[in-house]
């Protein structure tokens, strides 16, 4: 089953959003001090990782395709959640049998 061309850049940005969070979060972990309690960019990395992996699974949804792995969200504890967001968009499909 063919997938929609975007969907590997995509993922790529994913991944990349994902690394530029975890390393800002480990940074403010690091500095406390100079993290502002109302505002993280590391949230707001987070936030756009998130709306990535909407964008994502929608993209999946739309074009029918169901991957049976996918490292790069494993990797950064994305897979879980994208699976969330397919089951609240497909409900009617069966159960992924490798999740």
């Amino acid at each position: 089953m063919l997938h929609n061309p975007q969907r590997l850049p995509l993922v790529i940005n994913i991944g990349l959003m994902a690394m530029q969070a975890s390393v800002q979060s480990h940074l403010d972990k690091k500095s406390p001090i100079l993290v502002n309690e109302d505002y993280s960019l590391a949230d707001d990395l987070w936030d756009s990782v998130r709306a990535a992996v909407i964008d994502l699974a929608e993209m999946d949804h739309q074009s029918g395709f169901y991957p049976k792995v996918s490292p790069l969200l494993f990797e950064f504890g994305l897979l879980q959640e994208y699976w969330k967001i397919r089951d609240h968009l497909d409900p009617k499909h069966p159960a992924y049998q490798w999740c």
